[in-house]
Formats: structure tokens, C-alpha cells, sequence
């Protein structure tokens, strides 16, 4: 969006994009005082202003001034927030402006940019499946806003705190970017979703501070979210389980009375979330719990990350299984404000396969299904809650939802990025409530994926939409440890929040590329391109708009990622004997590869299987490395430009997390090149690894034996590559290694030391010591040459 100062253009973005905005670019811009006062007139909305400390924080990290706040009617102000139930109107000063109303998309076949100044979307669905027309726009007109900017004043009116809310938040951003001259406009504005969800995974290795899950909420309330769920499984130090959450930092009561009333205070609703049926991994393999699982022979394994994803769920026949989900419905539930309670209910594979086999034979795993989330809801239902639960369990076995009691809230998450309405327009003939719940792409890995997070989540808002979904729940989770730093969800996250506001701003923004109707693939591009253009401007303060693209390149150059390094050493089941059960979980794209995979009868037959499936990818990891250097000089040059919007934020604050995690990838894709080399998967020469080749680890024939090329790994003997001269002097064994495994071996035991104190910035110590075990196998194997 453009407007001028003193003839000069500048251009500022907001996200969400408002639905409507009047920009009169021929009036003088609105110059902010140096001092003024910020006025809530919200009654009890914002007991304790808030929001007006939001935006004198702003104007102080822009300015170094710090505005005086007040509340009530009767003090002069330049800022004035308020509540106005009989409507929302527009100041008489700002009637007076001569708006333009500027189409919606300008597009510039010469820059190949888009220029949004106005969003005419009409809100159609309702928030509610089914509901009236006159309900819905009621609904609707409850979220609204209305922000005014001009010579006299800045007022943001709406009808409900709700709307008041988002409304500062509009403010926020314009302040940001454009202080001490803001451009004179007046926007109208409102949600398509009246429920706008984030879904922290808090508990899969990654224990967030307190001071960082309050960042987070500030952040997902400047892009105004309303919702945010943390999930728990053995990380909340319930009473008398203390063998469940030993040794993973757990969150307290006081964490989360605290961290809710920060939430409340900002707009956003804190709901309860708490496995209690499935994914009871680490309480099934204590002592005192065993015995409530389908498998408790298992509780002795391996500690696995792709176990736990797999072997987790309640033997529901065993009397007390129902006490335990009750007692940590009942324990939890009363520190929170909301009335809502997620008992997840998620992948639980193991039903009726193990102790209770005998009752699926009788019953069918449907109806026990059903019973027991039957019986968790009535539970809460019964002490006046809410209850909302995931939906995959009931959407693969549709039967299921004419079980569950009405009134339940499912939680439809669809996470492929190709998805389709299928599973939404399902739940939606069934007559059940939904919220859609696409996903960040973050989990497994380093960097994010961000292609597939934006399909995955410009997609669900649309078909959400389309079938009046009652809500809209981003999803961010840690599979493997949680070794994603949260700080990579932000490009996925502001996806979600621009969606969620408006389905169709995607389309809309595309229809302006020139691209051919029928080419969905070349609009939805144009409209990622020019979304990650806004957030790096708005998000990141980079005026140059490339630090997201720049992150998006660096996305692409995984050629072994951290999830198939955990699969690969998890294929021991720590004797040297072959792991059949995550065998069994490896993906491939059904090619051959597949059939090897899961045919493979040792160790080292379904390793080298999994590498040759892989090796296409692995043998360029020159050039991905050399594509992620380009990555991260490209962003360092734009952070170093950046402007900093926040007193608390810093450039280094922004970047270090990505540079952490462009030099791991780095040497993940190097280490996979190693292993495959000694695999004789790829030649050496292939790789680019000569030297490794040279130390007795490339490829080559003959019997394997210890120190010849056709060795497994772990049985190479270093002597093969030392002279036999009695005479030689010995060499310092600690200065650099001539033998890249080596190298690389103690380049992944430093980059560690780093990514822990990354780590350690907005996250407690948790089970950081399981990505640390892992690393310093991998070091182990390269160095058992």
C-alpha cells in the first residue's frame, strides 16, 4: 500500500490484508506528536489497557518517546480506542477525507509485483456449520473494526473487545512501518473465521519458557489469533506421576495460571490440551503405568522418537485406563479461564491389537473407539465444559461419528499439501462441528518446509470456508525430538493468519498475475511470492522483502534431513539386530525402493536400502550446500538492513536460529554422503568424497572384512590408512583431518554445542540430551572406520 510524505512515496504492508481500505494519497501525511496520550474507552474489555501499552510500546521502540495511557471518556487523547455497541462508525474528522478507494490488485508486468491497497471479499460462510444468514452476519459484525486515521486523530471503534482487539493490531503494524508519518486512511475490516487457533507442540522433547510462550502470544496477537493450544503428554508435573515427567523440565500449575492469564489479557483464548487416550509413550513405560497399556511387554524397549509416535496408546479395558484419562482432565482442566477442554484422542493405533484384542473381536474397534471418547466427553460435558477432540480416528472410520455424542468439536487435521475437501465436506454431511487444522511443515527437520505449508494451509482455509468450519487451527508439532527451533514456524504461522482472516485473499491477489485460469498452480505461486514479500517487510522489518524467499531457498537444500537421519540409526534395535517396526514405518514414493525397504532382514541390508533410495538427492549435496551458503548470506545482507520494530527484538535475535540451522543442514547433507559412500551406496567419486575413499571407505569389491571397502560400518580398521614405517614420526592425532568423516564427525560435535545454547534461549533444558544423542552417534559411526 502507497501513500506520500512531502511528495515522496512510501509503501507500507498489513496481515491480515484489511477487507476494505481508503487511502487518500493526495492529503498531507497524518504526523504523530512527539508526545501524546492513548485513550481506552472500553469499559472492563481491557481491565488493565493493554492494548494501549501495545501501541505505546511501539511508538517508544520507533520513537525512543513513551505516550501516556488512560482509560475512560473524559481525557483528550490522538489515540482513542473504543468500544461502541451501538455500531461501528467512523469518526466525523475522518468523514471528511477524500478516500480512494484503489482497485484491488494492481499488478506491474515490468516490476512483476502487486500492489494491494483494497480487499472487497464478501464474508459469506457462517462461523457456525449450518447457521442462519442473519446469525452469521451478526456474528460477523461482532468481529469488525473500524480504524481511522487523519489530522485530528486516530480512533479504532468497534462493538465487541474482539473486534477492538484486531483493530489495534492494524494500528500496530501501520505504526511500525511508517512512524512518525502515518498515511490518512480509514479501514474496515473482519474475520472470515471467527475462531483463529495455534497449536504449540510442548511436549515431544521441546519445553518452551514461560518467557518465550509469552513472546509467542504477543506475536500471535499482532496477527490476531485468538486461539492458542499447547500440548501435553508427560511435560505437565501432574501430582503422583513424577515417573512419567522426570527429567522433561515439566510445566507447572503456576506456568500455566500465569501464562493464561497473559493470554486473556491479549485477546487469546488458552485451551487445554491433554493426551488421554493415545500418545501415552513415556507414562506406558513407567513402572507404576505399564500396565495400563495394549503392549506392556514394550515398556523396556529402546527409547525410540519413531516409537512413540507409534506404540502409545491405553488398554481402555483395564478399569483403571479411565481413572487416569479422567484424573488428568480433572487436574488440568481448572487452571484455565476457557470453558473448552482437547482431549486429542489421536492415532491410536494400538487399540484393540494388544490386551484388549479379545473385546475388538466382540465389539469392533469403532465402537470402542467411540465409547471411550464418548465417555471423556461426557465427562466434561457433565461439569460444564466443552470438549473438543482430534478427528482422524473418526474420519478414517466414518461409522464413528454417528456415535460421538452431538455438540463435539473435531479437530479435522489434514496435512497434505495437495489436500483435497474431501475429509472436510465428510465431517460436514455428517452433521458434526469442525475446526480445519492444516500445518506449519515444520517437524523432522531443521528448516522448514515452506511450500508445503503454504498449500497445505492456503488450501484448508478454502475448503473450511467452503463447508462453514467453525474454527481454523494452525498446527506446529516436534516429531523427533522437537529439534525445530519454534522461531521457524513464523513464515508458516502468518500464513495461517492470513488465511484464516480471508480464504480468498489468495485468488484475489493471484487474479491480478495474468496467470491463465485454469493454472491454479501459477496463482497460488504468485500469491505465495507475494505474501512472503509482506512478511519479510512486516514480520522481519526487511525492506528489501527477500529474507522470506531467501529462507524459502534454503528450504529446498535438504539432501539428508534429520528424519531420515533418526530413521536410519533407529533401524537398530540397539544390539545390532534389525528394527522390524520402524522398517516398517519408512515411506517411500512405491517405487522399488519400497519393496528393498521392507524386505530388508538385517541391519545393514535395510540401511543401505534406505540410502539407495535416497541417493539421488544425497549426491548433490555440494551443490545444495553451496545453494545453502547463497541462502544465508542472502539474509544476512537483509537483517543487516532491517529495521527493528521491537525494543526486545534484535537483528541477532532474528537470524541466529536460521544460521544454526542452515550450517546443521549443511552438515547433515555431507553426513549423509559419507554414509552412503561406505554404504557403497554412491561412489566416492560420485559424492565428491575422495578422501573418504582413500581412508579404505569407498567403494570396491572383496570380502568384508575389517579395513576393506566392503566393511560395514563399525568394523573399519584405521591402520589400513597409516604408514607401516617404523620410522615415521608420529603426527599430533588432533590437528585437522585429512579424512572427511572425520572432519565432519567433529564439525557436528561443535555445530551441537551451538544449536544447545540456540536451544537454550526459548526453551528449557527438556530432553535437549536425546537430539544431543543422536548427533553424537552419528559422529561415532563416522568415526568407526
Amino acid at each position: 500500500m502507497q501513500y506520500y510524505v512531502e511528495g515522496d512515496a512510501r509503501e507500507f504492508e498489513l496481515i491480515p490484508q484489511p477487507r476494505t481500505v481508503s487511502i487518500d494519497r493526495d492529503a498531507p501525511a497524518v504526523m504523530l506528536p512527539y508526545v501524546g496520550r492513548i485513550v481506552e474507552n472500553a469499559g472492563d474489555a481491557d481491565a488493565t489497557n493493554v492494548w494501549a501499552e501495545q501501541i505505546a510500546d511501539d511508538i517508544e521502540a520507533a520513537t525512543g518517546l513513551r505516550w501516556d495511557v488512560a482509560k475512560g471518556d473524559r481525557w483528550q487523547s490522538f489515540i482513542t480506542l473504543s468500544i461502541e455497541p451501538a455500531g461501528v462508525t467512523a469518526s466525523p474528522a475522518c468523514d471528511d477525507i477524500a478516500a480512494e478507494i484503489v482497485p484491488t490488485n494492481e499488478y506491474s508486468a515490468d516490476t512483476g509485483t502487486i500492489s494491494t491497497f483494497s480487499t472487497h471479499a464478501t464474508v459469506a460462510n457462517p462461523t457456525e456449520p449450518h447457521a442462519s444468514n442473519d446469525s452469521s452476519a451478526q456474528q460477523h459484525n461482532e468481529l469488525a473494526y473500524r480504524l481511522t486515521i487523519a489530522p485530528t486523530g486516530i480512533t479504532v471503534t468497534a462493538t465487541t473487545a474482539a473486534g477492538l482487539r484486531d483493530g489495534v493490531q492494524t494500528l500496530r503494524q501501520i505504526i511500525r512501518q511508517c512512524v512518525p508519518a502515518l498515511p490518512q486512511l480509514t479501514i474496515d475490516d473482519q474475520p472470515t473465521y471467527a475462531t483463529r487457533g495455534y497449536y504449540l507442540d510442548a511436549t515431544r522433547g521441546r519445553v518452551p519458557t514461560l518467557d518465550w510462550l509469552k513472546r509467542w502470544a504477543d506475536k500471535l496477537c499482532l496477527y490476531k489469533y485468538n486461539q492458542l493450544q499447547l500440548y501435553i503428554e508427560h511435560t505437565f508435573a501432574f501430582d503422583n506421576m513424577s515417573e512419567t515427567w522426570r527429567g522433561a523440565s515439566p510445566l507447572k500449575p503456576a506456568d500455566i495460571i500465569a501464562f493464561d492469564d497473559y493470554c486473556d489479557k491479549r485477546g487469546i483464548e488458552l485451551v487445554p490440551s491433554v493426551s488421554t487416550f493415545g500418545h501415552h509413550y513415556m507414562a506406558l513405560r513407567t513402572h507404576e503405568l505399564r500396565h495400563l497399556g495394549e503392549f506392556p511387554e514394550q515398556a523396556d524397549r529402546t527409547y525410540s522418537f519413531i516409537e512413540r509416535m507409534e506404540h502409545h496408546t491405553l488398554n481402555i479395558t483395564e478399569p483403571d485406563a479411565l481413572a487416569l484419562s479422567f484424573k488428568l482432565i480433572d487436574d488440568y482442566l481448572e487452571l484455565f479461564h476457557t470453558r473448552k477442554f482437547n482431549i486429542c484422542g489421536d492415532e491410536t493405533f494400538d487399540l484393540g491389537k494388544g490386551r484388549s484384542k479379545p473385546e475388538a473381536d466382540r465389539r469392533g474397534v469403532a465402537a470402542m473407539y467411540a465409547d471411550y471418547v464418548t465417555r471423556l466427553c461426557r465427562h466434561l460435558s457433565e461439569q460444564g465444559r466443552e470438549p473438543l477432540f482430534w478427528g482422524d480416528i473418526a474420519v478414517e472410520m466414518p461409522e464413528i461419528l454417528g456415535m460421538l455424542p452431538k455438540g463435539v468439536m473435531l479437530l479435522n487435521w489434514l496435512y497434505t499439501p495437495q489436500i483435497t475437501d474431501e475429509k472436510v465436506r465428510l465431517v460436514d454431511d455428517s452433521g458434526a462441528q469442525q475446526y480445519v487444522c492444516p500445518a506449519v511443515w515444520c517437524w523432522n527437520a531443521l528448516l522448514p518446509r515452506i511450500d508445503w505449508a503454504w498449500e497445505n494451509i492456503a488450501r484448508l482455509a478454502r475448503y473450511g470456508a467452503q463447508y462453514g468450519a467453525a474454527g481454523f487451527l494452525v498446527t506446529d508439532w516436534g516429531d523427533f525430538g522437537h529439534v525445530n527451533d519454534p522461531r521457524m514456524a513464523i513464515p508458516g504461522m502468518i500464513y495461517g493468519a492470513q488465511c484464516a482472516w480471508d480464504p480468498d485473499w489468495a485468488a484475489s491477489v493471484a487474479g491480478g498475475c495474468g496467470c491463465g485460469a485454469a493454472d491454479g498452480a501459477a496463482r497460488s505461486e504468485r500469491a505465495h511470492v507475494e505474501l512472503d514479500r509482506r512478511i519479510s517487510i512486516v514480520e522481519y522489518g526487511d525492506r528489501t522483502s527477500s529474507f522470506v524467499a531467501a529462507l524459502r531457498d534454503a528450504s529446498h537444500q535438504v539432501t539428508f534431513g534429520w528424519d531420515n537421519i533418526v530413521r536410519y540409526l533407529e533401524l537398530d534395535l540397539g544390539d545390532g539386530s534389525l528394527n522390524e517396526d520402524v522398517r516398517n514405518t519408512i515411506w517411500t514414493d512405491e517405487t522399488e525402493h519400497a519393496a528393498r525397504i521392507h524386505a530388508s532382514t538385517t541391519l545393514d541390508e535395510a540401511r543401505a536400502n534406505l540410502l539407495a533410495w535416497l541417493a539421488p538427492d544425497i549426491v548433490r549435496w555440494r551443490e545444495a550446500n553451496a545453494a545453502l551458503d547463497a541462502a544465508a548470506a542472502r539474509l544476512g545482507v537483509a537483517s543487516a538492513n532491517a529495521v527493528q520494530y521491537e525494543a526486545a527484538d534484535s537483528r541477532a535475535n532474528r537470524l541466529q536460529p536460521i544460521l544454526v540451522a542452515i550450517e546443521g543442514q549443511r552438515l547433515f547433507n555431507e553426513l549423509g554422503a559419507c554414509l552412503a559412500v561406505r554404504a557403497e551406496v554412491v561412489s566416492a567419486d560420485d559424492a565428491g568424497l575422495a578422501g573418504l575413499a582413500a581412508c579404505g571407505c569407498g567403494s570396491g569389491a572383496g570380502e568384508s572384512t575389517p579395513g576393506s571397502a566392503n566393511a560395514p560400518i563399525g568394523t573399519l580398521d584405521n591402520s589400513t590408512c597409516a604408514s607401516s614405517d617404523p620410522t615415521r614420526v608420529p603426527s599430533d592425532p588432533t590437528l585437522p583431518s585429512s579424512d572427511p568423516a572425520q572432519r565432519v564427525a567433529r564439525d557436528l560435535e561443535r555445530w551441537f554445542e551451538t544449536y544447545a545454547d540456540v536451544w537454550r534461549t526459548v526453551s528449557t533444558e527438556s530432553e535437549l540430551r536425546r537430539i544431543a544423542n543422536v548427533i553424537w552417534r552419528c559422529a561415532d559411526l563416522l568415526r568407526a572406520a
